[in-house]
């Protein structure tokens, strides 16, 4: 394929809106919900969740109208998350869009059909122009007029259908299984939350320790009742913080990289291999993450060794129980401490306790890593076949 259509011969290029100077944005739900470069992490499809914010009523009418609609293909045009593409779902629909991303509006679908303009931007040969079109350095941004300059294969509206087909199976596929990790990761948070902050973990008869009657006690440092034999503890109890360190030299290889944002890469070595907590140490502080395995993190996450058995899985969601966000300590970048993680509270149970719920929920926990897996074969399956199916050489039959 060397026939190619430039951004501006299909769609015009609009950009989003910043809430106004001194406005913030909120978390209860309204309908008004806006959408961040950080809701572009959910994948290929946008939907609201649960870390979505929302436009204050009183500034809303300033930024009514750059909203966008379900199925607008949208562009990460600022920062290190420039290059990032997702499509709207339908929950989103008529949603604000933030001034860090640009959308697709008004597309000529008798050329271009949405989805594969979707695939076309995230091909490598967009990735590589977006790259070279950047402009800044501390702050990389992308300019509209080198937007309208990306290229769009030009295959038939039939052909790009058959593209869009198979690379679309692959990823519905991926996103069933998420929805499945999601599920399993939702019923660990239940249990865990009946156990230990409503206290009706199984007694000695495999009924309701709370309800059926369990003594509880009350507990001066806690301020609160809690069962008999249970006692209040600290993070520091519980596990050892290590700090993140450089993976700039580091080969590439099978093993995640983690920041605050995520998996930023896989390389060749490791930090640690286990059980752990990750815990940012600046940027997206709410961003904990469960990990079972050899990893690496870099200088904005923590990383941490349980001291006790059993406790990993425990530990991640009595740290999610915290916002992490006000206990900042940054005057700019959000910054946390491990003074202020180690000196965090926790309601301990006995030892017994800790391993019957960790020996109950590591059964989710290997179908999540197993879903986890099969997603990065997928990926990289899809990712293989992309250009291939872009330019040409992986064909149809009639």
């Amino acid at each position: 394929m060397n026939e190619y259509y430039k951004i501006e011969e299909i769609c015009k290029v609009k950009g989003g809106k910043r809430i106004p100077q001194g406005c913030t944005l909120q978390d209860a739900p309204n309908e008004h919900p806006y959408i961040r470069i950080l809701d572009m992490y959910q994948g290929r499809i946008l939907n609201i969740s649960d870390e979505m914010q929302y436009a204050k009523e009183e500034y809303w009418s300033i930024i009514k109208n750059y909203i966008v609609k379900k199925g607008d293909v949208i562009l990460a045009i600022v920062g290190n998350t420039l290059g990032m593409v997702s499509i709207i779902g339908n929950t989103l629909d008529k949603a604000n869009l933030t001034e860090n991303c640009c959308k697709f509006d008004d597309l000529d679908t008798d050329k271009v059909r949405k989805l594969f303009l979707y695939y076309s931007l995230i091909a490598p040969l967009n990735q590589k122009n977006i790259e070279k079109f950047k402009v800044g350095s501390s702050q990389p941004k992308l300019p509209i007029y080198n937007i309208n300059q990306l290229l769009i294969p030009k295959w038939s509206v039939e052909v790009q259908d058959k593209i869009v087909g198979v690379l679309s199976a692959i990823d519905l596929k991926i996103e069933n299984n998420n929805k499945v990790l999601q599920n399993l990761e939702a019923m660990s948070k239940i249990i865990y939350d009946y156990w230990f902050l409503q206290f009706e973990f199984p007694n000695e008869d495999g009924k309701p320790y709370k309800s059926s009657g369990g003594k509880m006690v009350w507990n001066e440092e806690l301020k609160r009742e809690i069962p008999e034999g249970w006692r209040k503890a600290s993070f520091s109890d519980m596990m050892e913080i290590g700090n993140g360190k450089d993976h700039k030299e580091l080969n590439d290889g099978n093993i995640p990289v983690y920041g605050s944002g995520g998996v930023m890469r896989k390389v060749d070595a490791s930090i640690y291999d286990g059980e752990s907590v990750l815990i940012p140490r600046k940027g997206t502080l709410n961003n904990i993450i469960y990990v079972n395995g050899a990893f690496w993190t870099v200088d904005t996450m923590f990383y941490t060794k349980m001291k006790k058995a059993h406790s990993a899985i425990f530990v991640y969601y009595s740290a999610k129980l915290y916002d992490f966000e006000k206990l900042n300590t940054g005057t700019g970048v959000p910054s946390m401490t491990s003074t202020i993680i180690y000196n965090l509270k926790v309601v301990m149970p006995p030892e017994e306790i800790l391993e019957r719920f960790d020996n109950y929920v590591q059964a989710f926990y290997l179908q999540i890593q197993k879903n986890k897996i099969e997603n990065e074969e997928l990926s990289s399956l899809r990712n293989f076949l992309l250009p291939l199916l872009m330019n040409g050489q992986v064909g149809f039959k009639d």
